[in-house]
């Protein structure tokens, strides 16, 4: 048996469409987690664990949420083809010899080609063009859903701060009419002698200053507890303590 002798691997364009490919995989971590709000940091499904969940399983669930549509997801599994063939063909040297492999696949690459390469003929340069104008249209979709709902959860976070401002106002105000008898202990008698328009003015300030106090008091709470505050659930026990 003769040894099979060692080719050129073309390592650099390997690696490029490896580091591509991983940086989807990434983002659709990303994207899953705030979808779920799932704040766990060791998270056996979307972490980097054995136990995760593969590329192939997160496109699948992200499509099942209705999050992509199918022209993207076909992108995305064709993205993860030509991954796998530079991550373990040691023929997969150039985006051409990919035609010796599978046809496939530069087929699809060339039904997708934009506008302003669909008229040159095929080269590798073209191809990696194709591939990275694929790569472009699907990371910026993937990162669009990432934004959207971290949006989301810091809307979710202004309102749980508003509802507990209006839940507690008269703890807000209590602080704030104490707030306003030490300034006038500490301000001297000249300065009090002032109408009943300066002295509203001074407490509206004293009350707005303790009801920042009291918002930062509430988002440094929330640090930690984004899985209780902003789960999607409520379980039967939580519903009988409201009652």
């Amino acid at each position: 048996m003769i040894m099979e002798r060692w080719k050129p691997l073309n390592m650099e364009l390997r690696s490029w469409v490896i580091s591509n490919a991983l940086r989807l995989e990434q983002t659709s971590s990303s994207a899953l987690r705030v979808i779920l709000r799932m704040f766990k940091t060791d998270s056996k499904t979307l972490g980097n664990q054995s136990s995760a969940l593969s590329f192939k399983s997160k496109i699948d669930l992200l499509l099942d949420l209705e999050e992509i549509d199918k022209k993207e997801y076909s992108h995305l599994l064709k993205i993860m083809e030509i991954r796998n063939q530079f991550a373990h063909n040691p023929n997969a040297v150039s985006f051409l010899e990919l035609d010796n492999i599978n046809p496939d696949i530069n087929k699809y690459l060339l039904k997708h080609s934009p506008d302003d390469l669909k008229g040159e003929e095929k080269s590798e340069q073209k191809l990696k063009a194709i591939f990275s104008e694929l790569f472009k249209q699907t990371a910026g979709k993937l990162l669009s859903i990432e934004v959207d709902y971290t949006q989301g959860i810091q809307k979710q976070m202004r309102q749980h701060i508003n509802d507990s401002v209006v839940e507690n106002i008269e703890e807000i105000w209590q602080s704030a009419l104490e707030r306003n008898k030490q300034n006038k202990a500490e301000t001297p008698r000249l300065l009090l002698m002032s109408g009943d328009e300066t002295k509203l003015e001074r407490f509206y300030s004293d009350f707005k200053i303790s009801l920042s106090e009291y918002k930062i008091g509430e988002v440094d709470k929330l640090e930690g507890q984004e899985a209780t505050i902003f789960k999607q659930k409520e379980t039967f026990e939580e519903r009988l303590k409201k009652k």
